[in-house]
């Protein structure tokens, strides 16, 4: 095969860049791509002529892709492999480029200036490889001459199909081999979807071609299955081929057919067993197709077939007459058994696997299978079909003669004749014969029968009656024509009389056909029987009336077997199938049919939704006129479904995880999302905070095999701050000591949290000093800060202590403010006593009451009616003096 020489003729397609030409020798119809993101590659090949570069010149290239819309100076998306010629080194490029000899590919020219070689590259992820694009290939070219620049650009004019992984029909199903016998390493894989192998659907390398590819956002199955495992092969076909893959190429680097595999059913060896189907695939990349790399060998000379056997189970017994059977051969392959009759005089073959009966006795039946491209011929199966002889019956009419007449000629009638057979399909014709003569006396006498001849028919003779009569009255039968009757008609009189009002009998040539009971006839079954009326006379009065004939025909009865219309969901298995039954008489039912009818429906599990045709075919029966209607299975799309989602409550940082509470007009379970984790995030199915602020939560639901995914709700969450207190602890110094390291009490942390989780920690300050007096002074803190906190102040305590401590009354005092004496007390004790203002004359000016609480006191007395200058102060009280001099200005 050369398949590249069929496209080059038929495809001989060229773009000019400047006087260069590129020509297309092999270039597959599909590429996978997948949208901004794609993390699914798999390589791409192709093999190219180009024409018209300077011979036997060294270029710097590099090959990527493009569309309709891209400038002519464009570069190309997606990812370059170099393949080196003379080696088959294979590197992979993301951002290829000419001016670094480490950075591209490069090729030399022959001696007329021409370069034919592999080339690849696999998608990036931009829009460019959106499903359902058409894509080129892009070779960019230095000048040869160690150019640092592209100077040549030639496109190729094949449109190059973009598809992903997935279940649709526009989508692609993931296919590989496992280590194939008579692969090679760094060889090329062309997959056709036809027998002539015009155009690859899709092209692909053999492992290992020494590219580590396990970080590059290939497909799963390629990267676990398939790289750096000799001898194995991997790609995606398109889900809508009808035909499926009918034909796998090895190439080798030098562009020569290695070998190639052909299956015309698009049917290919599977590993583990059996074959695969490559039609209409709906695998995506998670149910891959895997072919058994040890029959699918693509190695030179005949190819691998899997074996298969026939099972020929059913006996061979049928009886001249029967209907058409099915020899019900099978192969374990699936294919279709054929048959052969060794003897056409007794049965042949119609319709492919009905075994028609010809004539009674034996034939060899030979089931034999062929094989196909993946199967072997299977071994023979020899079953002899033993055909018996149909009975006949042959009945002597009963016949009257009157003594001095001729004797009446003698008639037989026929019961069980079958396909159309009559009197003249036997050799010899049945011989009556009676004792009776002209002189015999009056009285019955029997008519003999026999001596027919058939090859197909066993006869079972039945005498008649000749009865030898004398001069008495003579009657007749009026018995008119029987009307058609159906199979399951009830019994009916058939209105025969006799001139002698005698009462009428009757009997039936065809006991198959019709009986009679209660002088009525009872159908049978369907077919024809001769029915004979008859009237025997009496001892006196009447002769026997001659008999009269007439024809019953029984038809068979109309039987409408339909196929049962059926609904199911897209996506789901078929449901049973199932039969109704419209027409069936005499209490019967399917199970009285010859042959069971078959059901089915080209459906499966991966169809799309649309009407699909259930075909119910091949019952037959000896009774019944069958019609098949066929019934329709009615594949939906899934139903819709919403989401009820109502407002979310305010919350606050620290608040504890609550559920949403939305829900699925489905039933099925909600799932949620948060736009801002650092606000909130979804455990389970709650919401637990991580933060003040806003985010919104996403209600999703994503469908099963019953429900199709419901458009997503959002609803916005707002978490307020938590409130957080924060008070210096109280602390205490003695007078001129420095301040104490400042601590800080926190009321309102949640989570657990401590001061770490503030942004800007507290600061405390005071305005005492070393140089403070004895008193208390407000510890103030400020400065905090929190993403998550609103943050409230309180004051804390410095208390400042006597200098000689916390053991000894103190007292000291100043003006604090005009006309205003702070007085600063530190009591041991509590007691009751008197602030005393004295002048210098020891005039007391002022006696003010106070209750000394133990620790500091702080009064102010009001001296704005004393003059400026010097007094002396004095605190007394029960065992309390003490005694100070202030300056009132």
């Amino acid at each position: 095969m050369r398949f590249y020489y069929t496209i080059f003729i038929g495809l001989l397609l060229s773009v000019s860049g400047y006087s260069q030409t590129v020509t297309e020798l092999v270039m597959p119809k599909f590429t996978q791509g997948s949208n901004a993101g794609t993390t699914a590659r798999v390589p791409f090949i192709c093999r190219l002529k180009i024409d018209g570069l300077q011979i036997n010149k060294t270029y710097r290239y590099f090959a990527r892709f493009i569309d309709a819309n891209s400038s002519a100076t464009a570069t190309g998306e997606g990812n370059f492999i170099a393949i080196k010629p003379a080696t088959g080194e294979f590197k992979r490029f993301t951002s290829p480029n000419v001016a670094i000899a480490t950075q591209c590919g490069d090729f030399t020219t022959d001696a007329a200036g021409t370069y034919i070689g592999w080339f690849a590259c696999d998608a990036g992820t931009s829009a460019t490889f959106t499903p359902g694009n058409n894509l080129f290939i892009r070779l960019s070219l230095n000048n040869g001459a160690n150019g640092l620049t592209v100077t040549t650009r030639l496109n190729t004019t094949s449109p190059i199909n973009v598809i992903d992984f997935g279940t649709t029909g526009t989508d692609g199903t993931a296919l590989r081999s496992t280590p194939a016998a008579g692969g090679s390493a760094k060889n090329f894989i062309l997959l056709y979807d036809d027998v002539a192998a015009t155009r690859p659907v899709t092209a692909t390398v053999t492992e290992s071609d020494g590219l580590s590819i396990t970080s590059a956002g290939y497909a799963s199955f390629y990267v676990s299955d398939v790289e750096n495992i000799d001898k194995v092969w991997g790609t995606i076909i398109p889900n809508n081929l009808t035909q499926g893959i009918q034909k796998i190429v090895q190439v080798g680097l030098d562009g020569v057919d290695v070998a190639g595999r052909t299956s015309s059913n698009g049917q290919w060896p599977a590993s583990g067993g059996g074959t695969v189907s490559t039609i209409s695939t709906n695998g995506g990349v998670s149910n891959v197709i895997v072919l058994d790399g040890n029959v699918v060998t693509l190695a030179p000379g005949a190819p691998v077939k899997l074996n298969q056997q026939i099972t020929f189970n059913n006996p061979l017994i049928s009886t001249y007459g029967d209907n058409d059977f099915d020899a019900a051969a099978t192969a374990s392959s699936g294919l279709t058994v054929a048959y052969a009759s060794s003897n056409p005089s007794v049965a042949t073959i119609v319709n492919g696997h009905f075994i028609h009966i010809v004539g009674a006795g034996t034939a060899d039946i030979t089931a034999s299978q062929s094989g196909d491209d993946n199967y072997g011929a299977a071994a023979d199966v020899i079953k002899q079909l033993t055909v018996n002889k149909a009975d006949l019956t042959i009945t002597a009419v009963d016949k009257f003669w009157r003594q001095g007449t001729a004797m009446p000629l003698l008639t037989v009638t026929y019961g069980g004749f079958k396909n159309n057979d009559d009197e003249n399909s036997l050799n010899p014709k049945p011989q009556l014969t009676t004792t009776a003569t002209a002189s015999s006396p009056v009285g019955p006498y029997d008519i003999n029968v026999n001596g027919a001849g058939s090859p197909n028919y066993n006869f079972i003779y039945i005498k008649g009656k000749l009865s030898v009569i004398g001069n008495k009255q003579s009657q007749t039968i009026t018995f008119n024509a029987l009307p058609t009757k159906t199979y399951g008609d009830a019994d009916f009189n058939p209105g025969a009389t006799a001139s002698s009002t005698f009462a009428v009998y009757y009997t039936s040539s065809d006991l198959t056909v019709a009986t009679i009971v209660n002088n009525t006839i009872h159908i049978v079954g369907p077919g024809t029987t001769t029915i004979t009326a008859k009237q025997d006379g009496d001892q006196s009065t009447f002769d026997p009336a001659s008999d009269v004939i007439q024809t019953l025909n029984v038809r068979k009865a109309p039987l409408q077997i339909t196929a049962v219309d059926k609904t199911r969901l897209i996506g789901q298995p078929n449901p049973a199938l199932t039969i109704s039954y419209a027409g069936f008489v005499k209490n019967e039912s399917s199970q009285d049919l010859l042959i069971p009818p078959t059901i089915s429906t080209s459906a499966d599990i991966g169809s799309p939704a649309g009407n699909y045709v259930i075909t119910v075919k091949d019952a037959t029966s000896n009774n019944y006129d069958i019609t098949f209607v066929n019934g329709t299975l009615f594949i939906l799309s899934l139903p819709p479904q919403q989401i009820t989602f109502q407002s979310l409550p305010v919350m606050k940082y620290g608040d504890a995880d609550f559920k949403p509470a939305a829900s699925a007009s489905s039933g099925l379970t909600v799932s949620y999302t948060s736009s801002n984790p650092a606000v909130a995030t979804v455990i389970g199915d709650s919401i637990h905070i991580t933060g003040a602020g806003t985010t919104v939560i996403t209600a999703a639901q994503a469908g099963d095999l019953q429900s199709a995914p419901a458009t997503p709700v959002d609803r916005t969450l707002t978490v307020l701050k938590g409130v957080l207190n924060i008070r210096p602890d109280n602390k205490s110094k003695n007078e001129g000591a420095e301040n104490p390291a400042f601590t800080i009490m926190y009321t309102g942390f949640a989570k657990n949290e401590d001061a770490s989780a503030l942004t800007t920690l507290p600061t405390v300050t005071t305005m005492a000093t070393t140089l403070s007096v004895a008193g208390s002074y407000p510890l103030i803190a400020q400065g905090a800060t929190s993403n998550n906190y609103t943050i409230q102040y309180q004051n804390g305590v410095l208390t400042i202590l006597p200098a000689q401590g916390d053991v000894q009354d103190n007292v000291n005092a100043y003006t604090s403010a005009p006309g205003l004496l702070q007085v600063n007390v530190y009591s041991v004790n509590d007691v009751k006593s008197a602030i005393q203002l004295f002048d210098v004359n020891g005039t007391r000016l002022v006696n003010t009451a106070v209750s000394l609480r133990k620790g500091f006191n702080t009064f102010r007395v009001a001296v704005g009616n004393i003059a400026s200058g010097i007094y002396n102060l004095r605190v007394a009280g029960s065992g309390l003096m003490l005694k100070t001099k202030v300056v009132i200005h």
